[in-house]
């Protein structure tokens, strides 16, 4: 039985600003990613014959998921969010941006993993921004 993708860990990192926040995710199963660039070694045979890679096909559906990255206000609305298609990286750190924080207020880091419009996961984690003394 194949394995679906799935988020392993999502940590958000609130930076010094407390206007930016730092969304690390790593993601477990993903497919294996096909290569684009095809190395080819020169056939020293009497007889060569020229190798073709396959083509892709053009209408198969890909098989990588795409994530959804936002972070939610303590009223659970999205203030910030951000979309991956066709997420290939295990690991992933990228920054998503409050335009109003409410610096004694609660939020949470949400991710969203999905594929051909069916959720596989999501992860939530609670944090808070930091507090000034």
């Amino acid at each position: 039985m194949k394995k679906l993708p799935k988020i392993a860990s999502l940590n958000p990192v609130v930076l010094p600003d407390n206007r930016r926040v730092i969304l690390e995710m790593v993601v477990e199963d993903l497919p294996a990613a096909s290569a684009n660039i095809v190395f080819m070694m020169p056939d020293l045979s009497d007889n060569p014959s020229p190798a073709k890679p396959p083509k892709p096909d053009p209408d198969a559906p890909s098989p990588y998921p795409d994530v959804e990255l936002s972070i939610l206000n303590s009223r659970r609305r999205q203030v910030a969010t951000l979309f991956i298609v066709e997420h290939k990286e295990q690991y992933t750190s990228l920054t998503l941006h409050l335009r109003a924080p409410d610096i004694s207020g609660q939020y949470t880091a949400r991710a969203e993993i999905t594929h051909q419009g069916k959720t596989l996961d999501v992860v939530e984690t609670p944090f808070a921004l930091n507090q000034v003394s």
